[in-house]
């Protein structure tokens, strides 16, 4: 069914002038305490105040500046109290008279989930990006009960570049950052500052993207109280109003003249693809990408032709130049990404165009307005850095290799949405059936065929990744699923090697609880999927977090150089 009726907006857009969050700015060492408690936030001036979950009773939480180097504390105190400020549901149907029930505001006909109503504020902090100490990374299990403070050290030893801490509790993660426990931590160093960037209000801005859904009353009214809904076809939730930190649509003056944002999707689940229009037209060509999740990119980088492309999680360090407008100027940022997103191009000329069946009912985001003002144009250096250098994989011979298989397995119960999981594959020759059989081309003879047995399959099952200090890992992403999902490695950040289409082929019955099988091929060239397997130039940079495409197979190089201990990815 094609919705193409556009769907009336429930709140005002571009009404909110864009908040900036208040800032820590740190220049030596020292402890911070802030308190995580609950607090009331207006997402827009149309909307009644919403209770949340915050850091410091702000939301998104207060930036954390600090330069390379300078270690500090922070006292997380946990004063929340009560239940999840979070309607939890999921609706019984997946269409409302044609629409989508994830493009509406309101529960559909969806009961509030009894166990999350009772959820109270376990809290822990993952500060996202960052080289720490095993016992300082925010363990998902390592909680504290309401009333309970926290003690982390953050060393703050790593190259410049925009974190962000959230909250990260086994199982409520989602939850618990929907309900508003997120915020940005920037690090600075030398090497940034010498390049001049702007630094600091107004000129650099963070900008926090996360969608939002809101119950309504009886009269159709939205009430403000969060609600994050799924449904019966779609696992995760989409909610279908963008915040920008913290606000539903807003706008943001600029001056004519280059200001630098530093994006992050904080998003549950959907993946952005920003496209800036003006007069109606893609205008991509007014902002350079010089940064990623860990930092400077070696040189500048144009966006990829569709637009900025951030999953969960992701970041960009944007510069937008506004210079050669005049005052009364208009530009709009739109997303153009379906959801659930496998990374299907899209061409940039449909920005603006409401979706509802892509679950893209709002694909408004931010705009921006022109006034007058005398900031100065940034000239962009074509050398930002020069401690990145292109991994070659003749250079990986003999180093581990550890792949992960990206599931999609089916509800045992009628009626449950399916779970992704994660396994963890073991390379061996010899295993019998059921395994994950990798074929790739060899260098001028046939397809060489790997085989992997499954081994860990979830949380709870030992470690069985060991890597060794100071050594490069080759590790292997394998989605096996039909949509786009991120990766994120803690502890250190990595270098996407090579992205790789592939054919999926997975038996009946040919993911259980404890086994994988399929059979997955790459590089046949029939495959015409719509979708870019490439390495794009902005993504050339240091990542903790990639996102792994449907038809897909994406190839990471990681180093662990500075603590051992047990971490995480997911």
């Amino acid at each position: 069914m094609l919705t193409t009726r556009p769907l009336a907006h429930p709140v005002t857009p571009f009404a909110d002038p864009l908040p900036i969050p208040a800032r820590h700015v740190i220049t030596e060492p020292t402890r911070l305490t802030i308190p995580i408690k609950p607090a009331y936030h207006r997402f827009h001036r149309e909307l009644p105040p919403s209770k949340v979950w915050t850091y410091d009773g702000q939301l998104p939480g207060p930036s954390i500046e600090v330069p390379r180097g300078i270690p500090i504390e922070v006292m997380w105190e946990n004063q929340l109290e009560g239940t999840l400020p979070v309607v939890v549901t999921t609706a019984p149907a997946y269409e409302v008279d044609g629409v989508p029930v994830q493009c509406l505001p309101g529960r559909s006909g969806g009961q509030p989930d009894r166990a999350a109503a009772a959820l109270r504020g376990f809290s822990v902090v993952h500060l996202h990006g960052a080289v720490v100490q095993a016992t300082n990374d925010g363990w998902t299990e390592n909680l504290a009960l309401p009333s309970q403070p926290k003690l982390d050290r953050y060393p703050n030893d790593q190259r410049a570049a925009a974190l962000w801490y959230h909250d990260h509790v086994m199982g409520v993660t989602r939850l618990n950052v929907y309900a508003g426990l997120a915020g940005m931590w920037i690090i600075r160093d030398d090497v940034e500052r010498r390049l001049g960037l702007p630094e600091g209000p107004p000129y650099e801005l963070p900008i926090l993207l996360a969608d939002r859904n809101f119950d309504i009353a009886d009269d159709g009214s939205l009430t403000g109280v969060l609600l994050h809904k799924n449904d019966p076809q779609v696992m995760e939730c989409f909610g279908p109003l963008t915040t920008v930190n913290g606000v539903v649509w807003p706008v943001l003056d600029v001056e004519p003249a280059t200001y630098r944002f530093r994006v992050l999707n904080a998003s549950n689940a959907r993946t952005y693809r920003l496209v800036l229009c003006r007069n109606g037209e893609p205008d991509l060509g007014r902002i350079t990408q010089i940064g990623t999740d860990g930092g400077l990119l070696a040189a500048p980088a144009c966006l990829p032709p569709q637009g900025l492309v951030l999953a969960s999680a992701e970041r960009a360090d944007l510069l937008v130049d506004f210079s050669d407008l005049v005052p009364g100027s208009e530009l709009t940022w739109w997303n153009t990404a379906a959801a659930p997103f496998d990374g299907t191009f899209a061409a940039p000329a449909t920005a603006g165009v409401s979706d509802p069946d892509a679950l893209l009912a709002y694909p408004e985001v931010l705009r921006f307005r022109v006034v007058e003002g005398r900031g100065r144009r940034y000239r962009v250096p074509q050398t930002l850095s020069t401690d990145i250098e292109p991994v070659a994989r003749s250079s990986l011979a003999g180093c581990p290799r550890r792949a992960i298989a990206l599931v999609e397995r089916e509800a045992e119960t009628e009626g449950e949405p399916s779970m992704l999981t994660l396994r963890e594959l073991i390379e061996d020759p010899g295993a019998a059936d059921p395994v994950v059989t990798v074929f790739e081309p060899g260098e001028g003879g046939p397809a060489a065929a790997t085989r992997y047995r499954t081994g860990a399959t979830r949380f709870e099952d030992g470690a069985s990744f060991f890597p060794v200090l100071h050594h490069a890992e080759l590790w292997r992403f394998i989605n096996l699923t039909a949509d786009t999902h991120p990766m994120h490695v803690h502890l250190e950040a990595f270098q996407i090697l090579e992205r790789h289409a592939a054919r999926v082929e997975i038996p009946e019955g040919g993911v259980t609880a404890t086994a994988t099988s399929a059979t997955v091929r790459i590089g046949e060239r029939d495959l015409d999927d719509g979708i870019p397997h490439v390495v794009d130039d902005n993504e050339r940079g240091l990542k903790d977090t990639v996102r792994v495409n449907a038809n897909e197979v994406v190839d990471v190089v990681v180093r662990f150089d500075a603590f051992a201990g047990r971490y995480m990815y997911h």
